[in-house]
């Protein structure tokens, strides 16, 4: 197990950076998410501690041992480092045991040896009493257990995850995320999770750090990003959030279209800055025909969605903006109706609009 140490990491492909200088500290033994959308750089990030890429600036560290760096790397099968892939990588001609047990071959083990880290492997993802099955008897749960169980047999000091559960269905990813918390809670190892998707992040890592065109927007717990994100773009893309944007007037006071809102103030924020009112969409109230002016907007529902416990409600409030509302699965609500959505003081924040530089 290593402390993982990015300092000012850059990583440019033909002059156009996908990396711009980043800076992380992974504890020894921690589990951390990059979080992100595609082409944010999460995966450039993940090339580099593999070993597979070379930065072209700045250095990545395990404890006191420089892996990278302009000036050279430690080769990737040096590195004490496992990659778990996308495509789980099985080869179908092997069996599970045989999968598994493939790094543990190229270490020169005795039988003995071998044996015991092979059952070590496999009862660590539950995988023993399919030891002797091929790939093509397996769901597609199983064999990300046994992508898993091969990168465990070596015991790496760093173990890196891949979107490691984007092509399993939704009961299986569920199922996948549990599981892949419970292993590391077992072994311990630090672990660097690469995923598109907040909900496989929030679940599984201790730390998240949410990225976005090559930089990183903010690193903390699940619980601190939901509850305190640091912009707009981190409070969009953790949880659901509507963002109205304006021209701060201080104090938590935003100006949209000529209009007035206000919002809790959370971070320093000039006046005249480019601000954000963010309010998840269970907060907002939604009501038929005109209501109070006090931080309310009037719009036009364009959307109505049932999806069971309640409706997801789309509504138009001009200048291209609209706003999405939670309502009770039994509330009459359809397109084209005239609302208006009371934004509730002590649900909006108010924040620095997009992305930070």
């Amino acid at each position: 197990m290593s402390r993982i140490r990015i300092e000012k990491l850059r990583k440019d492909y033909g002059g156009q950076p996908a990396l711009r200088g980043i800076d992380l500290d992974i504890a020894n033994g921690a589990l951390l998410a990059l979080l992100g959308p595609s082409g944010c750089g999460k995966s450039t990030t993940l090339q580099l501690l593999a070993g597979f890429e070379e930065p072209t600036e700045g250095a990545i560290w395990a404890d006191d041992q420089l892996l990278s760096s302009p000036r050279g790397s430690v080769p990737p099968e040096r590195r004490g480092v496992s990659l778990v892939f996308q495509n789980y990588a099985v080869w179908p001609h092997k069996t599970v045991a045989e999968n598994v047990a493939f790094g543990l071959k190229l270490q020169k083990l005795t039988a003995g040896e071998l044996r015991v880290r092979l059952d070590e492997a496999l009862q660590a993802v539950h995988l023993t009493s399919l030891r002797d099955r091929y790939p093509a008897e397996l769901s597609g749960g199983q064999q990300q257990r046994v992508a898993l169980a091969r990168a465990l047999a070596v015991r790496p000091r760093i173990l890196l995850l891949d979107e490691p559960l984007s092509n399993l269905d939704t009961h299986l990813r569920e199922e996948m995320r549990f599981e892949i918390r419970r292993v590391h809670e077992l072994l311990g190892i630090t672990t660097v999770l690469v995923t598109h998707d907040q909900a496989d992040a929030l679940s599984t890592a201790d730390v998240v750090a949410v990225m976005n065109a090559g930089r990183i927007e903010q690193v903390g717990t699940p619980q601190e990003l939901y509850a305190k994100p640091g912009n707009a773009f981190v409070a969009t893309f953790i949880g659901c959030n509507n963002e109205l944007r304006g021209t701060h007037l201080g104090g938590g006071r935003v100006r949209l279209d000529g209009r007035e809102f206000q919002g809790l103030l959370t971070q320093e924020l000039d006046v005249g800055a480019a601000a954000s009112i963010c309010i998840r969409p269970s907060k907002v109230l939604l009501q038929q025909g005109t209501g109070p002016d006090n931080n309310s907007v009037a719009g036009q529902v364009v959307r109505a969605s049932y999806v069971g416990e309640y409706s997801d409600v789309l509504v138009s409030v001009g200048s291209d903006q609209t706003l999405r509302v939670n309502v009770s699965a039994g509330t009459p609500v359809s397109v084209g109706d005239r609302v208006t959505l009371c934004l509730p003081v002590e649900q909006c924040q108010v924040l620095a609009s997009g992305a930070a530089e």
